[in-house]
């Protein structure tokens, strides 16, 4: 099982990017209810975001979805073949912006979930009803939506970025096979809705250079496929995660810019090598797999539950990549986040 790749085609990609990060697929006639005003609100019986031909769109019907909104006078639409992308577009001298971060569910019982929001390589301190938190627990009654208007900080110094709120369910446990969409808000501060000018400036980290590359196991375009491995990178099974030393991350057949991070329930980071625990940004070369070693922290901790963030095309790398989306130099959407729970 652990051998199992979790490959979708391009078309589940372009949706996967919509349905976890946009609000592309929140019903029109329902929008009206989410701004009422700066409380958190649940409605029962009320789908926002999962529509209720879910199965002819998707191929599936999921139990949850996650989404954002934002004040129509900061939103700018990004239109790729039909479909926007929500770009939060701030004023200057703003020094923090509120969105509204849904959650929709389709299953009968309540939900417990932790809510984190990543940014900047981090995460950072967030705002609900004017109390600061670094994660907020969460608790959801089934078969409905709910809203929560959430504050965070503008940091003067980036000009594109992104924020990722990254949704953990603390009652169930997620297979590695399986991955967790995350939301990845766009926020730009420039009121230039061309992006053809825009240069990287974001610094690879230098331990990608040691870290081991393997030719791929597969050149199909899909999700990121984790595997779990053990000290002489043989892959796991489920019941043998314990014995977990490496992931093997088998990406997408071209050359991409990706952020990954290990983090835990708690929201502490860890790093690979022991090193400042910040996220690390890689540039993975077209057709190789890395092998990256998993902290050793963590690998001694009795906690229970630890995660892998994967984060495509970071900050201004998601601007850089629409552009060439909607300039046709690109075919796939590779803006998408995702989270492996890997013990």
């Amino acid at each position: 099982m652990g051998q199992k790749k979790y490959l979708v085609v391009a078309f589940a990609i372009f949706f996967g990017f919509l349905f976890s990060g946009c609000s592309n697929f929140v019903k029109k006639e329902d929008t009206r209810a989410l701004h009422t005003d700066h409380t958190i609100s649940f409605q029962k019986n009320k789908h926002f975001i999962i529509p209720d031909n879910a199965k002819e769109q998707l191929g599936f019907i999921p139990d949850t979805a996650t989404s954002f909104k934002v004040d129509s006078k900061l939103k700018k639409k990004w239109m790729i073949d039909n479909e926007s992308v929500d770009v939060v577009s701030l004023k200057p001298g703003m020094k923090q912006f509120t969105f509204d971060f849904i959650i929709d569910s389709l299953k009968d019982r309540n939900r417990h979930f932790r809510l984190f929001i990543f940014h900047n390589q981090k995460f950072i301190e967030f705002s609900i009803n004017h109390k600061k938190y670094m994660y907020y627990d969460i608790q959801m009654e089934g078969n409905g939506s709910l809203k929560i208007p959430i504050d965070v900080p503008v940091l003067n110094n980036y000009k594109f970025s992104e924020y990722l709120p990254i949704l953990i369910d603390k009652d169930q446990k997620q297979l590695f096979t399986n991955n967790i969409p995350v939301t990845k808000v766009l926020v730009s501060k420039s009121n230039n809705n061309d992006f053809s000018k825009i240069s990287s400036h974001i610094k690879l980290d230098d331990d990608q250079k040691t870290f081991k590359k393997e030719n791929s196991k597969s050149n199909e375009f899909g999700l990121p496929s984790v595997i779990l491995l053990n000290e002489d990178f043989k892959p796991l099974k489920i019941e043998e995660v314990s014995s977990v030393r490496y992931v093997r991350i088998d990406q997408v057949p071209q050359k991409i810019v990706e952020e990954i991070m290990f983090f835990d329930m708690e929201g502490n980071i860890y790093g690979v090598k022991g090193k400042q625990p910040l996220s690390y940004m890689l540039e993975q070369p077209r057709n190789q797999d890395f092998i990256i070693p998993v902290p050793k922290k963590m690998i001694s901790s009795r906690k229970e539950r630890f995660f892998l963030l994967i984060n495509n095309n970071p900050g201004e790398e998601s601007f850089i990549h629409l552009n060439d989306i909607k300039r046709r130099k690109s075919k796939f959407f590779l803006n998408f986040a995702n989270v492996y729970e890997i013990r």
